[in-house]
């Protein structure tokens, strides 16, 4: 390459020439605008050192300040001062239109993300507000549903009990699209429950088989006709065989010799504490009552 051929290259990659130049290619305004990228980084740098030399920050938040007040507007005096050099080649203006919507589409992905988790939310796959969902690991009762975010208010973790902790959890409905969620809705508010008692391997089993299961159909039975309804107005939506319905109690022998007893049953889903603590008084006053049952309590 001769001089003369150098010497026409870098004519060609000055900032004044490429300035000067309205009709520049779409790779000599990608050249132009680095170079205004990198005057106004220079211009900023000088302008906080000067500032810090003349005018010191009383403290680390009123440095902080200073910076970003700072750095919006060198941004927006900037922005204003290029943009008529950018858009003076009308020939790229489809271009840069074109690369300034993509920006735009990628900078706010999450905006249009929790626009679709709301088209999702209010879908038939969806839920609304009272159902009970858990989400990332949290559970809780829907609240409030918006364009851009969901609430919650928090259950407790304990799968026992179900309880409300009363704290309010803010979900953007981005999450409905990247996390898979769990849905106890009105439709359907019940779940199957396990209560587990262990005895001592000299109880009667059979006898305390039969109180269990007495104490399930007696006291928590669901209405046939409540859970067949149910079913029904789910089966609009979702193909549901839920099989067996009726509690029943499962025993077997465990490996640390002692005796299961799991009562398994369905039960609303707020009311699952308040079941748990009636078949606890139950069982606890018929064991009582018996010389040959013992509960196992190591």
């Amino acid at each position: 390459m001769g001089s003369g051929s150098i010497k026409e290259f870098y004519l060609d990659l000055n900032p004044l020439t490429l300035l000067k130049n309205s009709n520049r290619e779409f790779a000599e305004t990608l050249i132009l605008f680095a170079y205004m990228v990198v005057f106004a980084v220079i211009c900023y740098k000088i302008t906080m050192f000067l500032v810090e030399r003349i005018k010191p920050a009383l403290d680390p938040v009123h440095e902080y300040n200073r910076r970003k007040v700072a750095r919006m507007g060198f941004l927006i005096v900037f922005a204003i001062a290029y943009l008529p050099i950018i858009f003076s080649s009308l020939s790229l203006l489809p271009t840069v239109l074109g690369l300034a919507g993509a920006g735009i589409v990628i900078s706010l992905k999450e905006v249009w993300l929790n626009m679709v988790g709301w088209f999702m939310i209010m879908g038939a796959n969806g839920f609304k507000v009272g159902d009970r969902i858990e989400i990332d690991s949290i559970k809780g009762d829907v609240v409030n549903i918006g364009f851009f975010k969901f609430t919650l208010l928090e259950i407790a973790q304990d799968p026992r009990f179900e309880q409300s902790t009363n704290r309010l959890i803010h979900f953007p409905n981005y999450n409905i699209v990247l996390h898979r969620f769990f849905v106890v809705s009105e439709t359907m508010d019940f779940v199957w429950d396990e209560f587990r008692v262990y005895l001592e391997l000299r109880s009667n089993w059979e006898k305390a088989e039969k109180i269990c299961s007495q104490i399930l159909h007696e006291e928590l039975v669901l209405a046939p006709e409540l859970v067949e309804s149910k079913i029904r107005e789910m089966s609009k939506n979702y193909l549901v065989r839920l099989g067996k319905t009726t509690p029943i109690v499962y025993t077997s022998l465990e490996p640390e010799g002692t005796i299961l007893m799991c009562l398994r049953y369905l039960t609303p889903i707020r009311s699952k504490r308040l079941n748990r603590i009636l078949i606890s008084k139950e069982i606890l006053t018929k064991f009582r009552e018996e010389n040959d049952i013992y509960i196992y309590t190591h």
